[in-house]
């Protein structure tokens, strides 16, 4: 911005309208200044002014740009930002265009601010050794990497440092306030930058944080927030009281409500109202949304908290030092309460009280409950419960990132090489079980849960079941498109063979939200170790690989396990075990299927009637049912899963023609 000092008469002009210097000569103007829109303004150090001849709303009310009733000290503003009522100062800032600052108590920045970045959580775990450092370029992947692979301490170390260069090089001596932020109505704002298009309306007390945001998704912090050492993510949102303290919040997250944060992460598309959070790692989609909810010490994602949730982390003598790993897709009930340390395994839910330290890894799917003080699972019975198919198809369509930049990388899968061999290793430990445990025996632990006998082979059905349609859908639809592409058997069948680019393909991670083959994770954790990896943009470019790779990957594991279960390569199959493949796929999908519809349509029994047509006559009790919830034939979800029904035969007939119909 080009500037000119003042002159004598704009000086005169300038005192005339109640406005002091400690050195006029530090102050200078823009050639387009409009001197008469600066009232009551007292400068101090150097000021650098721009053009101000434009307008701004201001609570419904177009007022005009400028200067008034404030404190000015060695600041650089914009063109056509309007300050107005400032308490005490706005104190050395860079202050971009079209920028809104009225009503605030103060706007401050010393010299050495780090504005949140560099700042260590104590994630995962309460009583540390998992510290996360806080800054604007974090992802869930990255912050998973530093807190949950703390066995490797050259990795960490290398890590560390490749961080805290990407934190001092981004470093600045003064605070940030971009073009077409607002900022009005709030209390004392100390060492936080306010990136392009956010706004900030009736916070409180801001302290040494960073505000990203972008035209596509603006950032907010609205009415009562207090912050203290934070970082938001573009369109995060934040208002309604929520008290944070060593917090980061991702991408299209959303807290408020009087939820308070501390030692916390929140990443892309989570939200916390009501509850409380104390190292808490929440990965994408974990969702809390009630009062004496708390969440403390562990690893969440893609998880929804009933009311009243509580883990406990402190039942022994070491102090709160026990930590809770709720894989991918978890729920807990109402009131659940679950003693840490404890693992839970994916897609699972856990109701009741549970004073016992579970860990079931190995069967995803389950439903875990407490029936009188005994804490038991059933083994894959989630895997025909609608609400799980309903999960697993909001979660892409409830995405609420615009920003072009999309740092939290996420594979939606539920059915994934992740969750398919939990479900392979589950079904053979059942299964084993099964033929060691006495007839005699009622109950088996496992896991430290109740695991009733008779539930051994039929949770190990529930599994092959979902094995089943797993590996037989990739398959026939792969073969589908090699067949689409070259009639001849052979040549189609050929197509199938995978790259063999993994030495391990069946052992997978999470993470926290982003499906990987293990050894490639081992991959890039020893580039960071040996140097190869030399800035964390690298360590950013290798998770995005990795997120490449994942449908290869999953081919992969796909050729091996089919291999496995049932002894042909897909690559070798012939005609006979195309069409072996596509009813085994029809049978599982038909059987799994019928369950989850019925499930649904369990949502309008006559139990689901209760409290509706008060006090009316037995026909009036439906009409009312109707009108507020709808019918079987109409309910969108109940009509999608007859559809799907419907289509499982149609494939399955289409399938088998295109194979028969294929030149050998």
């Amino acid at each position: 911005m080009s500037s000119l000092s003042l002159s004598s008469s704009q000086i005169q002009q300038l005192a005339s309208q109640g406005c002091t210097a400690a050195d006029w000569e530090n102050i200078s103007v823009h050639p387009s200044t409009d001197l008469s829109r600066i009232r009551n303004v007292n400068f101090t150090g150097n000021v650098a002014i721009g053009a101000n001849n434009g307008a701004t709303d201001v609570d419904g009310v177009e007022l005009p740009c400028g200067m008034y009733n404030a404190t000015i000290a060695n600041c650089i503003i914009g063109n056509n930002v309007r300050i107005a009522n400032i308490g005490s100062a706005i104190s050395n800032y860079h202050i971009g265009d079209d920028v809104l600052i009225e009503d605030v108590a103060s706007l401050t920045a010393g010299t050495d601010a780090s504005f949140g970045n560099g700042v260590e959580l104590d994630v995962v775990n309460e009583g540390g050794g998992r510290g996360t450092l806080l800054f604007n370029n974090l992802s869930a992947q990255t912050a998973y990497l530093q807190a949950l692979l703390r066995h490797d301490e050259q990795f960490t170390k290398n890590l560390f440092s490749l961080i805290k260069k990407k934190i001092v090089a981004a470093k600045t001596t003064n605070g940030i306030v971009e073009s077409r932020s607002r900022i009005a109505h709030c209390g004392s704002i100390h060492n936080v930058n306010v990136m392009s298009h956010a706004s900030i309306h009736g916070a409180l007390f801001l302290e040494n944080g960073t505000v990203l945001s972008c035209n596509e998704h603006p950032t907010e912090i609205g009415e009562g927030v207090h912050a203290k050492s934070f970082v938001l993510a573009e369109g995060a949102r934040v208002d309604g009281g929520a008290m944070l303290d060593k917090v980061y919040v991702g991408q299209g997250a959303k807290i408020g409500k009087q939820y308070s944060a501390e030692n916390s992460l929140f990443f892309a598309n989570c939200e916390g109202f009501h509850g409380e959070a104390v190292s808490l790692f929440a990965g994408p989609y974990t969702v809390t949304h009630h009062k004496s909810t708390l969440l403390i010490a562990g690893l969440f994602s893609f998880y929804n908290a009933g009311s009243g949730s509580n883990q406990s982390n402190h039942m022994y003598k070491l102090g709160p030092v026990h930590q809770g790993i709720f894989e991918r897709g978890c729920k807990t009930g109402s009131f659940s309460y679950v003693l840490l340390e404890s693992r839970v395994g994916a897609f699972s839910v856990v109701i009741g009280k549970h004073f016992t330290n579970m860990n079931v890894p190995n069967l995803p799917f389950s439903y875990i409950h407490e029936e009188g003080g005994e804490s038991k699972i059933i083994p894959g019975m989630n895997l025909f419960s609608v609400g799980t198919v309903r999960d697993g198809e909001k979660w892409p369509k409830r995405d609420n990132r615009k920003a072009a930049d999309k740092r939290d990388l996420i594979i939606f899968d539920v059915f994934s090489p992740y969750t398919v061999e939990k479900m392979r290793r589950g079904r053979n430990e059942l299964l084993a079980l099964s033929e060691s445990v006495p007839k005699e025996k009622t109950f088996v632990n496992y896991g430290g849960l109740q695991l009733n006998r008779l539930l051994l082979r039929k949770g190990a059905k529930y599994y092959t079941m979902a094995i089943s349609r797993y590996l037989n859908d990739k398959v026939c639809l792969r073969l589908r498109e090699s067949l689409a592409q070259s009639k001849n058997w052979k040549d189609a069948a050929a197509k199938l063979g995978s790259k063999k680019l993994l030495m391990q393909p069946k052992s997978w991670t999470d993470l926290a939200g982003l499906l990987a083959a293990n050894e490639r994770v081992a991959s890039l954790v020893a580039c960071v170790r040996n140097g190869d990896i030399s800035s964390y943009d690298q360590v950013v470019q290798a998770l995005e690989r990795i997120q490449g790779a994942y449908c290869d990957d999953e081919w992969e594991y796909v050729c091996e396990a089919f291999a496995e279960e049932y002894t042909i390569e897909p690559s070798a199959m012939t005609k006979e075990h195309a069409l072996k493949a596509i009813e085994a796929w029809k049978n599982a999908a038909v059987s799994l299927h019928s369950m989850i519809l019925e499930d649904s349509k369990r949502e309008f029994g006559d139990f689901a009637k209760i409290g509706f047509g008060l006090d009316q006559a037995e026909e009036n009790i439906q009409r009312d049912f109707d009108a507020v919830r709808g019918t079987i034939e109409t309910n969108s979800v109940v009509q999608k899963l007859t559809n799907e029904g419907k289509a499982i035969e149609q494939r399955f007939v289409e399938f088998k023609k295109l194979v028969e119909e294929s030149a050998e």
